[in-house]
């Protein structure tokens, strides 16, 4: 399938999957379920919906989208159903809709079509053979779901308990976008790295002052989320959500994009050596004279 008519797929599912979703949401609530659960139910049969069709196209890359379309989605859909509609939840879904334009975009731009899939998903295919959709079901599909849901929890929380510190809306707000700012700008710079033709790797802009940027700007975005929630008060459960983003992408996302990038780059050593992990962290060295020498 190619690309145009990848792409055509993905939209004509995900509309069918939000429309679905938003149905059994209404449902739900109409029969008196909390928001919570309601929510919860939503979202995995949206999700079953996009794996039955992952296994259609036989390709799990058809979920990546959800990440950042399913999000905005929920809040509008909160917002309304708590009739929660006024300044700071305004502020607050602009927060998230800045930062899922920034994905969906930056996932649109990348998108090769289903003849392409992601290597993480390759190397699970290549592991668990007949396992395999059981595995994507439950690894691929459905625990992001859950992560991402929990993440957004402290939105919820603020919609349902109101606002009492207003400036945590506000900060929030800076947080969500400046974190989806890094990873725009980290973005970009990978991108004309790889079009520049360069075959070393990047080691220049925010690539100089960590190794993953564009991860560290997307959890630091979920930071922004959880702040937002400290405007009603401090509740610890909020942050869980966001301690589990910290702990995925450091513990996974992180550790197996690395060993890729040693794997099929010469030089990418002397950037483990010479750059900060994960956080933005001032750098003075300057290490692309060095890749230079070596290669």
């Amino acid at each position: 399938m190619n690309r145009k008519k990848s792409l055509i797929l993905v939209v004509v599912t995900y509309l069918a999957t939000i429309v679905v979703g938003g149905l059994s949401y209404y449902y739900l609530r109409k029969s008196g379920v909390e928001i919570v659960f309601s929510t919860l139910i939503a979202d995995v049969i949206m999700t079953v919906i996009v794996f039955l069709v992952s296994i259609k196209v036989n390709n799990s890359s058809m979920y990546d989208p959800y990440w950042s379309i399913i999000p905005i989605f929920l809040v509008v859909l909160w917002m309304f159903d708590l009739a929660f509609i006024n300044l700071f939840s305004i502020v607050v879904t602009l927060g998230v809709l800045v930062w899922a334009y920034r994905l969906t975009r930056n996932w649109a731009i990348d998108f090769k079509g289903f003849t392409h899939e992601d290597f993480r998903y390759v190397d699970f295919r290549n592991r668990f053979g007949k396992l395999y959709w059981i595995i994507s079901f439950l690894g691929i599909h459905l625990f992001p779901t859950l992560i991402v849901l929990a993440s957004l929890l402290p939105i919820l929380y603020l919609f349902t308990m109101g606002v009492t510190h207003e400036t945590f809306v506000y900060l929030g707000f800076v947080i969500m976008v400046l974190g989806a700012m890094i990873s725009f700008v980290a973005d970009a710079q990978l991108r004309e790295h790889k079009k520049s033709g360069n075959k070393h790797s990047i080691s220049s802009g925010l690539w100089n002052h960590s190794r993953h940027p564009n991860y560290f700007g997307e959890v630091f975005f979920w930071l922004g989320v959880f702040v937002t929630s400290l405007a009603s008060e401090f509740v610890v459960l909020n942050a869980l959500g966001f301690i589990g983003m910290v702990a995925l992408f450091n513990l996974y996302s992180v550790p197996k994009m690395e060993s890729k990038l040693l794997k099929n780059k010469d030089d990418y050593h002397l950037v483990v050596a010479s750059v900060p992990r994960f956080f933005l962290l001032p750098n003075s060295k300057c290490i692309s004279e060095e890749i230079e020498k070596e290669a």
